[in-house]
């Protein structure tokens, strides 16, 4: 197993002190601190192993709830024969005043979604961390039709990862189980890092603003975009200042993603029929209307919005996330 992957300049690190790493026949060894790491179907496992205890003090509770909510989706999407063809999982975007079915072809609302969050901006050979990139269709789009060098999607779930090593076609793709607070990447390795609609599944937000300034190169960006209160957004920029960032982009596209998952809502809801415990379980993750979170989306309560951040260039490094 490559701790470093061949055509990526991004290196695969301890999760918890951040030093290199050595093979066994097992799994990787942290060179420093000795923490191991185990293979799941060939792929490093990079999620720490610790006491129940401290992991719920953590947010462990919290994460083992998404892992659990995104098998049931993925075991759902198995069992409708959709699962080939399900690479995203998110709201998507339409164009404002659209007519509903302008955007042929699946998963081209989510496609766009990506295409508006990186707008004009080259990210062509550049290294490109994804966090929480669920069933890799950013991963894909990338290396498909931006010319990255390499692309590297992490996400906690590893049904999720185990599902793109599987239907991986690019050869300058590669995927890891990891932890948003807890990146097991080497500091200033990463030309940009993007995030999608997963970080309000987070349950310590501010470690993994912390962590993605420490993976970037000094001028690196991050591309960042998510459903979020409107009252939270001022704790957040005050953050992102702290920690060194400059704000280039604030954009709303709240109408836009409303606009999509409605669009959606009838084959969203079939895919996902039979993942949760109740249909209303179903239309409340999806957020659809009628449930509450729709209704704060309409009132501006709560918004979806698109950030990017630059790494202040002077190559001062965030300081590791854990304690």
């Amino acid at each position: 197993m490559n701790t470093t992957w061949p055509l990526s300049g991004i290196t695969l690190v301890c999760t918890e002190c951040k030093s290199g790493l050595y093979e066994t026949d097992d799994g990787l060894i942290c060179k420093t601190c000795g923490l191991g790491y185990a293979r799941e179907e060939g792929l490093a496992s990079m999620l720490i192993n610790r006491p129940v205890a401290e992991k719920l003090a953590e947010g462990s509770a919290q994460k083992e709830a998404v892992i659990g909510m995104f098998d049931s989706i993925n075991r759902s999407l198995e069992e409708k024969r959709l699962s080939r063809f399900s690479t995203f999982i998110n709201w998507g975007y339409a164009p404002k005043n659209e007519q509903p079915g302008s955007l042929q072809g699946i998963n081209q609302s989510s496609i766009r979604l990506l295409r508006e969050i990186i707008g004009g901006l080259d990210v062509s050979g550049k290294d490109i961390l994804e966090i929480g990139c669920g069933r890799g269709g950013n991963v894909s789009e990338l290396c498909k039709s931006y010319g990255t060098r390499s692309v590297v999607g992490i996400d906690l779930t590893p049904s999720n990862i185990q599902f793109c090593q599987r239907n991986n076609r690019y050869e300058q793709a590669y995927y890891c189980i990891g932890d948003a607070e807890q990146l097991p990447v080497q500091t200033e390795s990463c030309d940009m890092v993007l995030n999608i609609e997963s970080s309000h599944l987070y349950p310590h937000i501010e470690l993994f603003f912390a962590e993605t300034y420490r993976v970037l190169k000094p001028g690196g960006l991050f591309l960042y975009a998510d459903i979020m209160s409107a009252s939270d957004m001022p704790r957040y920029e005050d953050q992102w200042k702290r920690l060194g960032f400059r704000t280039a982009l604030i954009r709303d596209i709240t109408g836009n993603v409303l606009q999509s998952g409605d669009d959606a809502l009838g084959s969203r809801l079939h895919a996902l029929e039979g993942s949760f415990e109740g249909e209303d379980r179903v239309w409340e993750w999806l957020e659809a209307p009628g449930t509450q979170n729709h209704a704060d989306m309409v009132t501006g309560r709560r918004v979806f919005t698109i950030v990017h951040l630059v790494k202040d260039a002077s190559g001062t490094k965030g300081e590791p996330s854990h304690d």
